[in-house]
C-alpha cells in the first residue's frame, strides 16, 4: 500500500510494438542484458528464475567495468500484462529499502492502446527523495535504451 509521503517513482514510455514483444523483453534474460540499465550501464543476468516467488539477480555494470548488484523477487507474473517484483541493492543506497529495510516493489505495467504498448513502472516504498530523483532518471534511462531494442525489431 502506498503512503501519502512515501516517494513514488512514475515513469511511462510508448512503443510502437505489441505488449508480447515489450513483456518479453523484460522477461528474457539475454533480451534483457541487451537494453536494461540507465545511460552509462548495462545488465549481466547473474539469475533469473521467473515465477512467483523466484529470485533474480543481476550486475549492473558502468563503462569502466565496476558495477552494482541488484535482486529480487518475483511476485506477479501476468504475461503479457503485468511483471511485479522486489528490488533491493547489494551495495545499500541510501534510500533504496523502505522503512523496515525490506526491499521495494516494482510494478511494470504493459497497456495496449494506439496500435501499440505503453509500458508504465511504478516504483514504491522508497525511503527518500533522493532515491526517489535517482530511480526516476534510471527506470527513464531504462525505458529510453528500451526504445531502442525493439526497434530493431528483434522481438515479436
Amino acid at each position: 500500500m502506498r503512503s501519502a509521503t512515501t516517494p513514488v517513482v512514475s515513469v511511462s514510455r510508448f512503443y510502437k510494438t505489441s505488449r508480447k514483444a515489450a513483456f518479453d523483453a523484460w522477461t528474457t534474460p539475454a533480451s534483457l542484458e541487451t537494453w536494461f540499465g540507465p545511460p552509462g550501464y548495462r545488465a549481466r543476468v547473474l539469475s533469473h528464475d521467473l515465477r512467483p516467488g523466484g529470485a533474480w539477480r543481476f550486475l549492473m555494470v558502468d563503462s569502466k567495468g565496476e558495477g552494482f548488484h541488484h535482486f529480487g523477487t518475483f511476485v506477479e507474473i501476468d504475461p503479457p500484462n503485468r511483471l511485479v517484483f522486489t528490488w533491493a541493492s547489494e551495495e545499500q543506497v541510501a534510500g533504496w529499502r523502505d522503512e523496515h529495510g525490506d526491499p521495494t516493489w516494482v510494478t511494470i505495467d504493459f497497456v495496449s492502446h494506439d496500435g501499440g504498448t505503453e509500458v508504465r513502472i511504478t516504483h514504491e516504498r522508497l525511503q527518500a527523495e533522493a532515491a526517489r530523483d535517482a530511480l526516476t532518471g534510471g527506470w527513464g534511462g531504462s525505458l529510453d535504451a528500451l526504445a531502442g531494442y525493439l526497434a530493431e525489431g528483434l522481438p515479436e
